[in-house]
């Protein structure tokens, strides 16, 4: 459903004005379905185990056992949206500094939201920005860059091991055209979501796939940084863990992308 103006014209005595009013677009209430986590508000009845509804309360245990956390009782809410009409309509009237996008995650100082509308790509949407929810419930202040590249990891069906397919073909086809080489330390100064294009999206999955996918010195080097943060709140920057480690290892990067 659209959002909408309507013009009200009222007359009274030695008076005569036309009013605007606006339709008030609610977030979904009509079903609710809680599974661990996740607290699912929608237009529509959802079966409690739809696969796609399984499929996301698996994905937090793909999260605390390949990144070594531990696992939260915090809620996220998700609110799934019947059209993506009534969504952008939502949307422009409650958020309208939002981009135009299928799918968002919130954070308040007291809740975790997803907002998404079913549709085509409802899967990948809800898998990437419910990760985004599982991931602030463990470890708040992630850098901006983790938290999208590990959003976009874990965006992918299980079955695909973390396996961006459309990024590891647009890096390596950046790297054949020599108009791209990695730069996490780049990657590390953005701070706002609009900052990043979407070859930083892909390179930002390519980072954490390397970390996560190649050798377990890798991993455990991930692990701990992730640790760190969710322990004091802060660390150093990846990059320089990661360079003194391996000087070479944006042409390690390459060289990952390329073998996969």
């Amino acid at each position: 459903m659209r959002a909408w103006k309507l013009l009200i014209c009222l007359a009274v005595p030695l008076l005569a004005g036309c009013l605007f009013t606006r339709k008030v677009v609610t977030l979904p209430a009509s079903n609710a379905l809680v599974r661990d986590q996740l607290v699912i508000h929608s237009d529509f009845r959802l079966p409690r185990h739809h696969r796609l509804v399984d499929e996301l309360v698996a994905r937090r245990n793909d999260v605390v056992e390949r990144l070594r956390l531990p696992v939260s009782d915090e809620p996220i809410h998700v609110y799934l949206f019947d059209t993506p009409e009534r969504f952008q309509a939502f949307v422009a009237q409650h958020h309208p500094d939002f981009p135009d996008r299928r799918a968002f995650f919130l954070e308040s100082d007291t809740r975790l939201d997803v907002y998404a509308y079913w549709g085509d790509r409802v899967a990948e949407d809800l898998r990437h920005e419910v990760t985004h929810g599982y991931l602030h419930t463990m470890v708040p202040h992630l850098p901006l860059w983790l938290d999208e590249g590990l959003a976009e990891y874990f965006e992918v069906p299980r079955s695909e091991g973390g396996l961006n397919a459309p990024h590891r073909t647009m890096l390596v086809q950046a790297v054949h055209e020599r108009n791209w080489q990695p730069d996490l330390p780049r990657l590390e100064r953005l701070t706002a979501p609009f900052e990043m294009t979407q070859q930083d999206y892909a390179e930002s999955w390519a980072w954490v796939h390397l970390l996560l996918d190649s050798t377990p010195q890798r991993r455990e080097l991930l692990q701990n940084h992730l640790a760190r943060i969710r322990m004091t709140g802060t660390a150093l920057p990846l990059s320089q863990v990661l360079l003194a480690a391996e000087p070479q290892a944006a042409q390690h990067l390459i060289a990952h992308l390329q073998a996969l």
